[in-house]
């Protein structure tokens, strides 16, 4: 993961955040790295607050900074995503306000939980962004074509189900669906705050999309059966079934992609 600037150099600008503090704020740790980014603990004084510095590789598909940004500011208006500090102008670096954490593993969730999981989603869904929408055809060709630019022998195993998947998307757009603004990356890792409160992060794949996607997601990413995850959404288990599929696909893509 490729870095376009340092910490302390996004620090440096400190004075244009609305953070209401006085002074600079300092480097408290790093902390967790996403795969397209990495976080900062921030103190000043009382307050600690999130750096995120974005990472410069561009090549992946769907990672829309601008995109991000719209929706990060109507989830923080609405406390459905933490208070949102700063966005230099630039998108290579966002500052937030830090929640502390404390939430179960996998496999670990209990139904008070699994309902403020399945509400917050639903209030992302209600969320009104200024978004581009998703083509997932178009997402899933970009993949391929940089797979087949930069791989010599792709995965066997990825290739036979390039024509299964192509078919499977069709059926699943062809079930007309309800679409919305769509997190896209519902992992466990990008849920903050406690059971009883929760907060949605990193927003990059924030666009408007097929909400059962999101469920799908949510369903792969926490290990959920598809029977809690119908009987919370009223979602057909077939149309479950389909977009957990294709999600599980443009996962491994991402991951071929990411390994080239």
């Amino acid at each position: 993961m490729q870095l376009p600037l340092k910490p302390e150099t996004a620090i440096d600008d400190w004075r244009h955040w609305d953070a209401g503090i006085s002074m600079r704020p300092t480097v408290v740790k790093a902390m967790r790295g996403g795969r397209s980014n990495q976080s900062y603990l921030l103190s000043a004084n009382d307050l600690q607050l999130v750096l995120r510095l974005n990472a410069g590789d561009q090549l992946i598909p769907a990672i829309d900074r601008k995109n991000e940004a719209e929706a990060w500011r109507a989830a923080s208006a609405q406390k459905v995503a933490p208070p949102l500090i700063h966005i230099d102008e630039t998108h290579t670096y966002l500052v937030s306000e830090y929640v502390a954490t404390s939430l179960p593993m996998a496999g670990q969730v209990d139904e008070k939980l699994l309902d403020n999981i399945f509400g917050l989603l639903d209030r992302c869904h209600q969320l009104e962004a200024d978004v581009t929408a998703i083509d997932y055809a178009d997402h899933i060709e970009h993949y391929w074509q940089l797979i087949e630019s930069n791989i010599p022998q792709p995965d066997p195993a990825l290739l036979a189900r390039r024509k299964i998947m192509r078919s499977n998307l069709e059926a699943l757009l062809s079930a007309d669906f309800p679409t919305g603004l769509c997190h896209h990356d519902p992992s466990i890792a990008n849920f903050v705050g406690q059971p009883d409160r929760l907060y949605l992060i990193d927003w990059e794949y924030a666009v408007h999309g097929l909400l059962v996607m999101d469920y799908a997601a949510l369903a792969v990413e926490w290990g959920l059966d598809n029977e809690t995850v119908c009987a919370k959404t009223g979602i057909d288990v077939d149309v479950l079934g389909l977009a957990k599929g294709v999600y599980a696909y443009m996962c491994h893509l991402w991951e071929a992609v990411k390994s080239r």
